[in-house]
């Protein structure tokens, strides 16, 4: 691993702020790099330098479907190629077709969820989406009225960053604390959720999300999970548990008779959404699972 991979790697294994889509992003432009920067003529030194790297991205952001979709995707291109040129080709035209994607699939999705706001709805969302902010953005473009509570995300805050982002567009936007999100949830219109990952066991996202499901399901609030396939996790794929990000980030000056548990994520049982919009409109979640079943795992993501 050369030292811009290793600084690359780096940069994402700190990040604690970018959505999922957006770490899948930054480390297909990585992989690009690794494979374009590769000058051993070695087809199998290839294959092992992307395995290296793409471990070293997964171990860090383990509970970002995304990234092992994309990388899941990287290892079936090249276990069929015959020699080092067209492996680094594949690879290259592979990455980039994924970051491709990943937008035309955002762009579906804001489309499908037009349907879903209504007139002066408030919207409660969680964490920090770029999936979330690209639908509320074409929601606003498409001339719905609307306001949107932006859960701040503690400890990392990217809520801040969020509600910025909206305001910036000229969305209403207000940030709350995340315990009162979970109350204004069973108090609003909608609430709109991002995706780390989603499988058979539950949606994967900011922690507090699954408080503010079960808050706007006894209200009779619908929640939707915005969700493109590429945040599906593979069947097989044996998910590393979700890191522990330091103490000092909730306590800087914890008295030392007290334990910290800092987690970023939490998971939801997909029976409690009222739908998951992925790029092939919304679905029930039946339809998920046998989507779900249809993804291969490349054999070097097992076990």
């Amino acid at each position: 691993m050369d030292g811009y991979i290793a600084q690359a790697v780096a940069a994402i294994t700190e990040d604690g702020v970018s959505g999922a889509v957006e770490i899948a992003e930054k480390s297909a432009e990585a992989l690009i790099y690794q494979a374009q920067a590769d000058q051993s003529g070695d087809l199998s030194h290839l294959r092992q330098d992307l395995l290296e790297v793409s471990w070293a991205l997964i171990r860090a952001h383990p509970t970002t479907a995304p990234l092992v979709n994309l990388v899941n995707a990287l290892l079936w291109k090249i276990d069929v190629v015959e020699n080092f040129a067209q492996g680094q080709r594949v690879l290259v035209e592979a990455a980039s077709e994924f970051k491709r994607r990943l937008h035309v699939h955002e762009a579906a999705i804001a489309e499908t969820s037009l349907r879903l706001i209504v007139e002066d709805a408030q919207i409660v969302t969680n964490g920090r989406s770029s999936t979330v902010r690209a639908v509320l953005r074409h929601a606003q473009r498409a001339g719905r009225r609307f306001r949107v509570i932006c859960a701040e995300g503690r400890p990392s805050c990217e809520g801040r960053i969020m509600a910025s982002e909206l305001a910036a567009s000229g969305i209403p936007t207000t940030l709350v604390v995340d315990a009162l999100a979970v109350v204004l949830a069973g108090q609003s219109q909608l609430v709109l959720v991002g995706a780390d990952h989603l499988s058979a066991h539950g949606l994967m996202n900011k922690v507090g999300t699954y408080g503010m499901v079960l808050s706007a399901k006894a209200a009779n609030v619908p929640v939707y999970a915005l969700c493109s396939s590429e945040k599906f996790l593979p069947p097989g794929y044996h998910q590393p548990e979700q890191a522990r990000w330091p103490a000092n980030q909730v306590w800087p000056d914890m008295p030392v008779n007290i334990q910290i548990s800092n987690v970023y994520f939490d998971s939801t049982p997909l029976s409690a959404l009222a739908g998951i919009v992925t790029e092939q409109g919304v679905q029930p979640t039946v339809g998920i699972e046998a989507w779900l079943a249809a993804i291969k795992l490349n054999p070097a993501l097992q076990g």
